[in-house]
């Protein structure tokens, strides 16, 4: 047996001890909210929660759609070898992966990347943080089905400020083409928090027990409580003094944009009515 073959080996063993631990997912359309609970629950003894491995808007997409396009050529190919006269019993079984093949290599792919995440670390649950999960957790669970759901939500109007300062920042070329000023983009993403908030929580109305809620403001204000609940959720310690030490890890990593209400120094009356026009209901569902 060579070496190559050998490592393969040891990897499915790896990727077999991944896919046996308990998978949860910090979703949310909110940057400071999800990092700071990332970053919380990564320090549990028992734990481990990275990001971002964007399963959902990039990873299984691009793998659907390479098995599909494999999958057109190979019966593409099997209908020419018909044509030609070549027989049944000449022609090997369909090489066409399955439904349930494909979801087996989204699965290991991404138990791949968590393998990288564990290396030696000896923990019973493994987490991974993607916002945008928020916008298809029905297809994130279609291949981890068992996983746990971690919805963060804060107001969409103090996002709104926090990813249009952001985008400034990193691309303020192309990101000022697109949206010349702030209340375009308050319009704009107004649309996608009330998309992502209302799929995510329309999931966890039939999942709820594998589904939880946390605010990002109470992170940022009294975040005992929630990280009690969480590590509950999780199965996981939660006593005192390790709540204590994950509050600490959160607290040491807050993004001074996830300062609560500051949307009030930002929004003129036309951008809070074009935001309400698109998120108004929402934001008085959660009491905003």
């Amino acid at each position: 047996m060579n070496n190559t073959t050998t490592d393969y080996r040891r990897t499915l063993i790896g990727l077999s001890q991944i896919l046996d631990k308990k998978h949860f997912f910090i979703v949310g359309l909110t940057r400071p909210g999800t990092a700071w609970l990332q970053h919380a629950i990564n320090a549990h003894p028992d734990a481990l929660c990275k990001g971002e491995g964007h399963f959902t808007n990039a990873l299984f997409p691009l793998l659907g759609k390479a098995f599909a396009d494999y999958n057109k050529h190979m019966l593409d190919d099997q209908a020419r070898l018909k044509a030609a006269g070549i027989g049944a019993a000449n022609m090997a079984p369909s090489a066409a992966y399955s439904n349930n093949e494909v979801r087996f290599l989204m699965a290991s792919a991404a138990a791949l990347t968590m393998n990288r995440w564990v290396g030696d670390e000896d923990v019973s649950c493994i987490g991974e943080k993607t916002p945008e999960h928020a916008f298809n957790l029905a297809g994130l669970t279609e291949i981890f089905p068992d996983a746990h759901i971690v919805h963060v939500i804060r107001d969409g109007r103090d996002e709104a400020v926090s990813v249009y300062d952001y985008n400034v920042r990193v691309n303020p070329e192309g990101f000022s083409k697109r949206f010349p000023d702030f209340p375009a983009f308050a319009e704009f993403f107004a649309g996608n928090w009330t998309k992502a908030v209302g799929q995510a929580r329309y999931f966890g109305r039939s999942h709820g027990e594998n589904y939880m809620e946390i605010r990002s403001e109470d992170l940022y204000t009294e975040a005992a409580p929630d990280l009690e609940r969480l590590c509950r959720f999780l199965n996981l310690d939660d006593s005192p003094e390790t709540v204590a030490h994950l509050v600490e890890a959160g607290r040491a990593i807050a993004f001074p944009d996830g300062a609560i209400g500051q949307w009030q120094d930002r929004f003129d009356d036309k951008t809070a009515v074009s935001f309400n026009r698109q998120a108004g209901e929402l934001l008085k569902l959660l009491d905003y």
